[in-house]
């Protein structure tokens, strides 16, 4: 018959030692994975179109603050007889700390938010302000965002343009040394390289020609040139200095208080003469703008028309003289 084994006090105090520190590991991974793993939790839903880096525990926001995580992540059952909804194709089931239910609404949407450029995923919920709070159970709206997948693609777009427009450089610079293009057989023709040099010297020749006053252009230096431009300008600044003191007919006009008030009288009293003809109430007026009056007077203009030309055609008519005696 087998010895029973009796269990030593060393043996008993490494067993004890071994359950307090998986305790102490669970109490850990509780308070990693949930907000006030002690406090009274309750659970919401969420619907996304994908969850590509979100991981179960991950961690729940609340406008930053973490009030929980995410207790399951699913592939939305399929309703009988409707299309499935692309923008709610995974079910996301959160475990909130229930001390933050008055502030999760349905005007709260919730979103995932990525830490970093290629950090890890977790769900941001923004906070409801004129909603009712959500209930056990109940969904959250979700709201979509921009998943990092897309920027990681569209940065491996850009190292790819980067890469074809390395190699059009290597190709073109490969083309300059091996002296294609116009460039190219300016670094290496000698020829071309021969005519930039002789182009360059006659261009130094004709600065050096300006310089020395020679030509047309070289003119400019003449200093007879110069001094004629000084002395004129010292005219126009005498002549300005004039104007300003009131001297001369110019300097009269832009000075001469008196003047100006004469010419601004002149200009009131043409103005009021341009009134009146406009206003139809003057002789001369009612020439210009009274209608009856210009048809009296096409009218006229007719009648003597037509009789000058009946004393044209019988002048004896028009001439007749009677003589009687009493």
């Amino acid at each position: 018959m087998p010895q029973r084994k009796q269990l030593t006090w060393t043996e008993l105090r490494v067993g004890l030692f071994v359950l307090v520190g998986i305790f102490v590991v669970a109490v850990a991974i509780f308070y990693v994975t949930g907000a006030g793993v002690l406090g009274p939790k309750y659970r919401l839903r969420t619907y996304l179109p994908e969850v590509e880096g979100l991981t179960v525990g991950a961690p729940v926001r609340l406008d930053g603050i973490e009030v929980g995580n995410v207790d399951a992540i699913r592939v939305t059952p399929r309703t009988p007889q409707q299309p499935p909804d692309p923008k709610r194709s995974i079910e996301l089931v959160l475990r909130i700390d229930r001390r933050y239910q008055p502030d999760i609404r349905t005007d709260s949407t919730a979103g995932l938010i990525t830490e970093g450029l290629l950090g890890n995923r977790y769900v941001s919920i923004q906070r409801g302000f004129v909603g009712t709070p959500l209930q056990d159970g109940q969904e959250v709206p979700g709201r979509e965002e921009k998943a990092i997948k897309a920027i990681v693609e569209r940065g491996a777009e850009l190292v790819q343009n980067l890469n074809q427009m390395s190699i059009q450089v290597s190709e073109i610079v490969d083309g300059i040394k091996r002296g294609r293009g116009s460039l190219g057989k300016v670094l290496v023709d000698e020829t071309a390289y021969n005519h930039l040099n002789r182009t360059l010297g006659k261009v130094e020749h004709m600065v050096d020609s300006v310089e020395a006053g020679n030509g047309t252009l070289g003119k400019v230096y003449d200093p007879s040139i110069h001094d004629n431009a000084k002395q004129f300008l010292e005219k126009g600044n005498l002549l300005i200095t004039d104007v300003r003191a009131g001297k001369g007919t110019l300097g009269k006009l832009t000075t001469d208080e008196e003047l100006y008030a004469r010419w601004r009288a002149i200009g009131a009293n043409l103005e009021s003469a341009t009134a009146k003809l406009n206003s139809n109430q003057t002789t001369a007026g009612k020439f210009f703008t009274d209608p009856q009056f210009y048809d009296n007077m096409t009218g006229l203009a007719g009648d003597m028309r037509l009789l000058m030309g009946d004393f044209r055609q019988n002048p004896k008519k028009f001439l007749r003289v009677k003589f009687s005696l009493f």
